[in-house]
């Protein structure tokens, strides 16, 4: 009964996430808003919504914040999120006043950008009097800061409202399907967010695409999307640096110390040099990728284009990490795994030019379920994207070359994009490898699922 509590209070799991979990209390509020706002929900109804969601969250909070406290010990744990979930949609009861038509695309999804990113920094900030809400007895000074934060948040939307601040925010929106700063940023961020976190980076973006009217089966979307991937290189190569290092290390003293020594075949130094079994099992797996992406690549840039497939490999997605997520925890080594253990993971990492198949999600669960240690699955995993994503971008730009000289796609804008990616990239790759040496894969599926919900929702609207 008390996990069952806990998982309530840090709404069933943000608040266990790595890193800022207070952000990712705030979300889902945030999401309601705008899905309420995307279906033309009447105002009255919103600000019922968000007063119930508001109500729940101050509940929880009270009621189940002194079992957290006495099973972790510490008097603000950051596990509890339902303070933030209550007091963002605090901040959103203020719409009202802002005296803007929320039924616009542009103005929704403005306020609904402003506003949150507002309750984070007064909630951060603290304003007075915070600090000494905040030493109220059991659960109630979590709580009063966040409901304290809410409340500027709002003030500070219609300040910023009456100013026109939004309203230029919004000019800057276009829905018109061509490639601009706003929309590069946007997609960008979802790119970053998802090109680490198993939920498929692919089908955010063409759900994302679809919304702001772009058609993602175009090569223009495609030749954004991969620069958007390679911005999201840079981080892993960044951040599994040593790695890379020590590979190439290693691979220098091996091939130098087999040097004169005729009688080492190929097969004995697979077997016996961590180095080569490491590179030969990299240039299986991107091998078979690639011979896959082009025997199927009309078949895998098709299927961008339809909605229903989306539904379907995020169900597929979601139950893959599900499944994982109740593998018994293995101790093989990447020098205990052979040929075959590439070759399915180079397949799994095929799968994911479908939309919706997420490429860290399926190449870490299938070296997970092949008996590869977690950690050493999110190494091969990343280290396998490398040459994949570099040599799919090389193809792109070779065959769209032509395009990019006559000017059709903004440079500024791809630019922009990829340096979002590789900015937002880095925080969830810290969390991917945090997540997976776990078991918390599960909130990945479970969201695979809500997320393959809400299209086929809007499909069937």
């Amino acid at each position: 009964m008390q996990n069952i509590k806990r998982l309530a209070a840090s709404c069933f799991g943000l608040g266990w996430l790595p890193l800022a979990p207070g952000t990712w209390g705030s979300m889902p509020t945030t999401i309601v808003f705008i899905v309420m706002c995307y279906f033309q929900a009447p105002i009255p109804l919103i600000l019922a919504v968000m007063t119930a969601l508001a109500v729940i969250g101050i509940i929880v909070c009270i009621r189940f914040t002194p079992f957290v406290i006495a099973a972790t010990g510490d008097e603000d744990p950051s596990e509890v999120v339902a303070d933030e979930f209550a007091g963002q949609a605090i901040t959103f009861l203020f719409v009202p006043f802002l005296g803007m038509d929320l039924l616009s695309a542009r103005h929704y999804l403005t306020t609904a950008a402003t506003g949150f990113f507002l309750f984070r920094a007064f909630d951060t900030l603290k304003p007075w009097p915070s600090h000494k809400l905040e030493k109220l007895p059991k659960g109630w000074g979590i709580l009063a800061d966040d409901l304290m934060a809410g409340v500027y948040a709002g003030a500070a939307l219609i300040i910023c409202a009456r100013l026109g601040w939004l309203e230029y925010l919004s000019g800057l929106i276009r829905f018109d399907g061509q490639l601009n700063i706003f929309s590069a940023v946007i997609l960008g961020i979802v790119q970053g967010l998802t090109e680490f976190l198993p939920v498929s980076s692919d089908g955010h973006l063409v759900l994302m695409e679809t919304f702001l009217k772009f058609d993602a089966a175009t090569p223009q979307m495609l030749l954004f999307d991969l620069s958007a991937h390679l911005g999201t290189l840079i981080v892993i190569v960044i951040v599994f640096r040593k790695s890379i290092a020590e590979i190439i290390s290693n691979l220098k003293f091996e091939i130098s110390s087999s040097a004169g020594r005729f009688a080492t075949s190929p097969v004995a130094m697979f077997k016996e040099k961590p180095g080569v079994h490491l590179l030969v099992l990299i240039v299986i797996a991107t091998f078979v990728t690639g011979v896959v992406g082009i025997l199927f690549k009309k078949y895998f840039i098709s299927a961008r284009g339809s909605m229903a497939v989306l539904v379907l490999m995020w169900f597929i997605n979601g139950t893959l990490l599900l499944v994982t997520d109740w593998r018994k925890r293995t101790l093989l080594e990447l020098q205990q795994i052979g040929l075959l253990a590439a070759v399915l993971v180079g397949l799994a990492q095929a799968a994911a030019m479908l939309p919706a198949i997420s490429r860290s999600g399926t190449t870490i669960c299938t070296a997970i379920l092949i008996g590869l240690k977690r950690n050493r699955a999110v190494e091969f995993s990343f280290l396998i994207a490398i040459p994949a994503i570099l040599g799919a971008a090389i193809i792109e730009l070779v065959a769209n070359f032509g395009q990019i000289l006559s000017g059709s796609l903004p440079i500024s804008s791809v630019l922009t994009g990829s340096i979002v990616a590789a900015v937002v990239g880095a925080l969830a790759l810290k969390l991917l490898i945090k997540a997976a040496g776990g078991t918390n894969l599960k909130f990945f599926g479970f969201y695979c699922y809500i997320l393959a919900c809400f299209v086929l929702v809007y499909i069937l609207r």
